[in-house]
């Protein structure tokens, strides 16, 4: 018999143990009061997620026996959709538990989760849980709670959302480290939080983002909140760096810092106090994602001062048409190059993010797209994604419009990013599509000359039988993620975590 006489929450994360969704509320209800267990289900591995075994499904129900929760919560993406619909089955087998959903998934498309849960979180998570927790507290009913859908005698009720955290400082971090944390993978269970031996930390200053791009949640996120604040809203720079210095005291190997969230933009006062507050407190080397449209060297010249050592960029093609009418963006490739010849001159290391297997894309398209990438100043890496078609967005439902893709091909009712998220040359695509991709695959290597790149793409021949290419850019790209698994552990950066989510060589991705 438990003595906690309040009742308990139990967060089950699908394939995150990042998930910091699920770490945001239960630190924000045990500022309440309100006991949180968080089971981290399984762990993320590109383009190799696998279903639980019988033996962790066994485990977890006799994990969940033992919490005795008052609610059980599943965090998910849309990806996990029918996961987690199947998870929430076997629960409700064992279980007459009550059982809420929430994250990206259940916020875009509630009505695919109320028909198997009891309940369904729409948007943010923080306030609508504390609610629902105190509702189960005083014994009444939570029919009337803003975010949720919910069933009620049998019939669906849709609470509208309530307005978006305008002050992101008053929310508590994350929840890191107890004994509170679980770990179901490989058949066996741990209580600990695994996340804590990594070596790099990934911290969200911002929530929602500036822009619109097509093929975006962001772009089906903004119309949902259309009229329920600021859309994109951000944190001080005293309460970022004072989060950097809580996460420090739980992560001991921590060599990295990564701002993670949509893209780093702030007003120019914001970057000056913040470079300040972190080259003083701080000191430890950090990366962000940035719009090229936010590029400038006063912003960046102040964050290399202050630590920053890579920008990540999302150019995502060279054809300013693909960009402008098929993924919403509008950045001239003059901008792009200024910004990488800026980003050399201040001595910071850029990734540039491209994505492939665009239906929509043209041979220029893709012609294009090299000539681009050939043009940007050595060195680079780049981070080829395959387009998943996410539900709602407005490129997905251009795509179904045309018939460019069948309803079964949007995410969720597929899972494609299960096989193919971060690109790898082995996923079954069109040869010239291969060809195209080993091609730029070649041009971020500094030890392959630029007129061999050229002269290899005036081969007919290898664009009808690319298999040559593909096996000289894999070459190429092994040699290359030898070189950084070299670089990084003498950078105390390598870690089980990153060696299980990018380890496998048949899954290699290009960099």
């Amino acid at each position: 018999m438990r003595k906690n006489k309040r009742p308990i929450l139990t967060l089950i994360s699908l394939y995150g143990i990042e998930n910091r969704g699920v770490r945001y509320i239960s630190s924000f209800l045990k500022k309440h009061g309100f006991p949180v267990n968080i089971i981290f289900f399984k762990q993320w591995v590109n383009n190799a997620i696998r279903p639980p075994s019988q033996r962790e499904m066994k485990l977890l129900m006799d994990l969940l026996s033992d919490l005795e929760s008052s609610l059980i919560g599943i965090g998910l993406g849309t990806p996990y959709l029918r996961m987690a619909a199947q998870l929430t089955k076997e629960i409700k087998k064992r279980f007459k538990t009550p059982i809420i959903w929430g994250g990206i998934h259940p916020t875009i498309s509630p009505e695919d989760g109320i028909e198997t849960a009891d309940m369904v979180c729409a948007g943010e998570g923080e306030e609508p849980l504390l609610d629902l927790m105190r509702t189960l507290e005083r014994g009444e009913s939570p029919e009337r709670i803003p975010n949720l859908w919910i069933k009620v005698d049998g019939e669906m009720r849709k609470n509208p959302l309530r307005p978006l955290i305008e002050d992101l400082d008053r929310l508590p971090f994350p929840d890191y480290g107890g004994s509170d944390k679980y770990f179901i993978e490989g058949s066996r269970l741990k209580q600990y939080d695994p996340l804590l031996s990594d070596s790099e930390y990934r911290i969200y200053p911002t929530r929602g983002c500036p822009f619109n791009c097509k093929y975006c949640n962001n772009n089906i996120l903004r119309k949902i909140y259309q009229g329920k604040g600021r859309y994109y809203r951000f944190r001080s720079p005293e309460n970022v760096i004072a989060e950097l210095e809580y996460a420090r005291d739980y992560f001991k190997n921590l060599h990295r810092i990564k701002f993670d969230g949509d893209t780093f933009f702030f007003p120019e006062e914001w970057i000056a106090r913040f470079s300040s507050l972190y080259k003083k407190r701080i000191r430890i080397p950090f990366e962000i994602l940035l719009h090229p449209d936010l590029a400038n060297r006063q912003t960046l010249s102040q964050l290399r001062k202050a630590g920053l050592v890579k920008v990540q960029v999302g150019l995502q093609s060279g054809s300013k048409k693909e960009l402008k009418e098929v993924y919403g963006r509008d950045t001239p490739n003059q901008q792009i190059l200024n910004f990488a010849h800026l980003a050399k001159d201040l001595g910071i290391e850029v990734v540039y993010d491209l994505i492939w297997d665009n239906p929509l894309s043209t041979r220029k398209d893709k012609k294009e797209m090299l000539n681009m990438l050939l043009q940007i100043p050595r060195p680079f890496k780049i981070y080829m994604y395959s387009l998943t078609h996410f539900p709602k967005t407005a490129l997905t439902n251009e795509l179904l419009n045309s018939g460019r893709i069948k309803p079964e091909e949007v995410e969720g009712r597929a899972t494609k990013s299960f096989r193919q998220f971060r690109l790898s040359l082995w996923y079954p695509r069109p040869k010239e599509e291969l060809f195209w991709i080993s091609l730029s695959s070649l041009t971020s290597k500094t030890f392959i000359p630029k007129f061999f790149i050229r002269f290899l793409s005036r081969r007919p021949l290898l664009k009808r039988k690319p298999a040559p290419l593909k096996w000289l850019a894999f070459a190429c790209d092994f040699l290359k993620a030898s070189g950084m698994a070299i670089e990084m552990l003498f950078q105390g950066e390598l870690n089980s975590i990153k060696l299980k989510q990018y380890g496998s060589l048949k899954k290699l991705i290009s960099q």
